[in-house]
């Protein structure tokens, strides 16, 4: 199910009571399914970005393959870790949904800290470290919220359905953050703990990660603003998936009835 990364990363943590130093390690993990062409050569150079801005601390880049039936096979696979010899790539060959990779990466990782973003890095680069040393002071969770000209961006059926989502987050649900659905979260062993607890494979794990970390009286959370980088497309969602994901938010719903 995985591909074997050929080196491992000695951990240099330090914790100083709840607060780490500017050497503990992090683990980037990256889902993905059907990636664009060329997207190797951007990764790359997205990642070597962020070794650069958190030097000294040592980063484990995960890559998590969710059945992609394109643009990922071995040729990609190996120029990758000829890059990056201590990768970690999981692949699987059936698509399981975006919450399913993000936790396959979780179970991989070996620093005290994580943080996950979308293959592209769709709010850029610099934000990594913005999350990296927020979680440094302690904080379990630090999700990324974009705000009002984030709508702005998006077609006319995803900016309603995003609209209805962050009420229904606020009002509903009752979420500490209103903007669960954005693709940037980082966490530390305790919130690593939440998201591995958490079951929905679709889109709407971001939501129940957050609603659960927000039940946890031993978890601290803090938003983080943030802005989608130029050039960005967005698509918009199919009917089927809006059904999956409306069962989805109702079982999340049922959950804070319990």
């Amino acid at each position: 199910m995985s591909v074997q990364p050929l080196l491992t990363p000695a951990a240099v943590n330090i914790r100083v009571g709840k607060v780490l130093t500017e050497t503990t390690g992090l683990d980037l993990i990256l889902p993905c399914c059907n990636p664009p062409e060329n997207w190797v050569g951007t990764l790359l150079q997205h990642y070597e970005e962020v070794k650069r801005m958190l030097a000294p601390a040592p980063i484990q880049l995960i890559l998590v393959n969710d059945g992609s039936t394109r643009n990922f096979g071995a040729q990609h696979i190996a120029q990758l870790q000829s890059a990056v010899p201590d990768i970690i790539i999981v692949s699987y060959p059936v698509n399981c949904g975006k919450g399913h990779a993000v936790r396959e990466g979780s179970k991989r990782t070996r620093f005290d800290l994580q943080i996950y973003t979308d293959l592209d890095f769709p709010f850029g680069v610099a934000v990594i470290k913005r999350v990296y040393e927020q979680l440094l002071t302690g904080t379990d969770v630090v999700a990324g919220e974009r705000g009002a000209a984030y709508l702005k961006l998006l077609p006319t059926r995803r900016k309603v359905i995003t609209q209805i989502s962050r009420y229904m987050n606020r009002f509903l649900l009752g979420l500490k953050i209103n903007d669960a659905q954005a693709g940037l979260k980082g966490f530390n062993r305790q919130g690593r703990r939440v998201l591995l607890s958490t079951r929905i494979d679709g889109f709407l794990y971001d939501s129940e990660f957050i609603y659960k970390a927000g039940q946890d009286p031993l978890i601290t959370m803090e938003s983080l603003d943030i802005i989608c980088r130029p050039g960005i497309s967005f698509s918009s969602f199919r009917l089927k998936v809006l059904l999956r994901e409306l069962r989805n938010y109702l079982s999340i719903l049922k959950m804070s009835y319990e």
